[in-house]
């Protein structure tokens, strides 16, 4: 008896690792997908946007990011439904959660990875009936980074 329980747990455990996705894989699956737009924006053409700031509010943190990915499906459903059933099984091993809200059909989830003190990366997944989006955020910034641009978005 224990070794059929501990057989199942092993096939349910295999079965749930299978179906997670990392950011990476929803960005593989879904950017080449008709109705959907991906952007990626390296470190060199960041340091060129970054120059060209004037000091504002968050031109410090542009600065810090070195990594731009977004992914975006606009006025595609059937497309955001399948992307909402696989971004629900995101891997957040190695992420901590800074935002999860579920409000009024849209979804919004903010993950952050951390290297000491300093957040190495944010992952935002955005999730309405007919749009989504995916913002993947590489670099060395901190949460008074982040703290300082809550008030550009009030």
């Amino acid at each position: 008896m224990k070794k059929l329980i501990l057989a199942i747990v092993c096939v349910v455990t295999g079965i749930t690792s299978l179906s997670a996705q990392t950011v990476d894989d929803l960005f593989k699956e879904f950017k080449d997908k008709q109705g959907t737009e991906c952007i990626e924006i390296p470190k060199a053409m960041m340091s060129m946007a970054s120059g060209m700031m004037k000091k504002e509010k968050g031109s410090d943190l542009i600065k810090k990011i070195d990594h731009v990915r977004i992914l975006s499906i606009e006025n595609q459903p059937s497309l955001c439904k399948e992307f909402s059933e696989k971004a629900v099984n995101l891997k957040k091993k190695g992420y901590e959660t800074m935002v999860n809200s579920n409000e009024d059909n849209e979804k919004t989830l903010i993950l952050v990875k951390t290297k000491g003190e300093s957040i190495s990366e944010m992952v935002i997944v955005d999730i309405e009936p007919s749009e989504c989006t995916l913002i993947q955020l590489r670099g060395k910034f901190s949460p008074n980074d982040i703290k300082a641009l809550e008030g550009s978005f009030n």
